[in-house]
């Protein structure tokens, strides 16, 4: 059977915030580009975030989503496809053909696009690899019980409850939460070495909500040392220190207690200290995406030292935005996606000069 034929200047693979952040910003200079997400709904990763607001915006980026979908939605320029895969990429003239195919759909989302209907071939000038990064399964990291003791949750677990009102005065109000940080980054012992950057953002914001739901909780956060997240941090940090207890020093282990998880760790030059708590939290570090080996055969797209896409010394018209190139806030995932944008603008405008001059 005949695949169907597409055109597109732009192909961008990915539909989280980079890859829509980089098709708002090349409609608004007059290119055209085409989505393709893998998975029935648009959002990514950032899908699952909640808002991090209290009294005032807590500038996490969870609402852009929601706005750089509604922009999609009404610019002509963008063409969307759900539910779809590229399974074949090949240099042809001066720029790319893509062999697509649909996916399972499951259910599918509400939001722009429709699920890719049939295998299609699609030629474009241009591609970037927006597919996000990978979520540390925090299961990896055995001595602190995820899955085996009641009460340990992961970030993105602990975003569901509170997107849902699973956490607060009318639900469970635990007494005392704990965040641990660095689970699945900054470890020798698994080969991850790099920081994630986003943890400690998204915990500590994560911390203030439950103690704007919660006045009465006590928050423990315990790290190596806290990461610069961005303008925000130094505002907000002092603050922080005054509602949460910050603990320098990396547990060792989590363990079932008679009334809930408990924390085993040392401070310094002292004895290991046991401490329970209602709910203990372990924020989980950005990796490479899922397939990242696949997308660099595809497309000639290199890794770098940790594993993370990069468009340096690959084939031209191949760009890569968001967390696929390095772990990114979902800020930082939109601002990187226009750069991404930006250089895709670039190559469409030389190539369309080559040919008309």
């Amino acid at each position: 059977m005949t695949n169907a034929q597409l055109d597109t200047p732009v192909l961008i693979l990915g539909g989280g915030v980079a890859g829509l952040a980089a098709a708002v910003d090349l409609a608004r200079r007059g290119v055209a580009a085409t989505i393709i997400e893998r998975e029935p709904r648009l959002g990514g990763r950032a899908s699952q975030f909640c808002c991090k607001a209290t009294e005032a915006c807590a500038r996490c980026g969870a609402c852009r989503l929601g706005e750089l979908m509604a922009q999609a939605a009404h610019l002509p320029q963008i063409t969307i496809y759900t539910a779809a895969l590229a399974v074949a990429a090949q240099p042809r003239g001066d720029g790319w053909q893509v062999e697509l195919a649909p996916q399972p759909n499951g259910e599918i989302g509400p939001g722009p696009g429709r699920p890719l209907s049939e295998r299609a071939t699609l030629n474009a000038q241009a591609v970037i690899l927006a597919v996000g990064g990978e979520a540390f399964n925090p299961a990896g990291k055995t001595r602190f019980g995820h899955g085996r003791v009641e009460g340990v949750f992961s970030a993105l677990e602990l975003e569901a409850m509170l997107a849902q009102g699973a956490l607060g005065p009318k639900a469970m109000a635990p007494a005392k939460v704990a965040f641990i940080q660095c689970v699945g980054s900054r470890d020798a012992s698994l080969g991850r070495l790099w920081c994630s950057r986003v943890c400690c953002g998204y915990a500590l914001r994560m911390g203030r909500v439950i103690r704007g739901l919660l006045p009465e909780s006590e928050v423990t956060f315990f790290h190596m040392d806290v990461q610069d997240y961005g303008r925000a941090w130094e505002e907000e940090l002092p603050e922080l220190r005054k509602q949460m207890r910050f603990v320098r020093a990396m547990p060792g282990e989590v363990t079932a207690g008679d009334g809930g998880p408990e924390v085993t760790y040392a401070l310094a030059g002292e004895q290991a200290i046991k401490e329970g708590f209602d709910l203990v939290v372990l924020s989980v570090g950005l990796g490479p995406p899922n397939g990242a080996s696949a997308l660099g055969e595809l497309f000639g797209a290199a890794k770098d030292s940790d594993g993370f896409l990069t468009a340096d010394g690959g084939p031209a018209g191949v760009f890569v935005a968001g967390a696929a190139a390095g772990p990114r806030s979902l800020n930082e995932s939109i601002v990187h996606g226009g750069l991404a944008a930006s250089q895709a603008a670039s190559r469409v405008a030389s190539l369309s000069e080559a040919r008309h001059g």
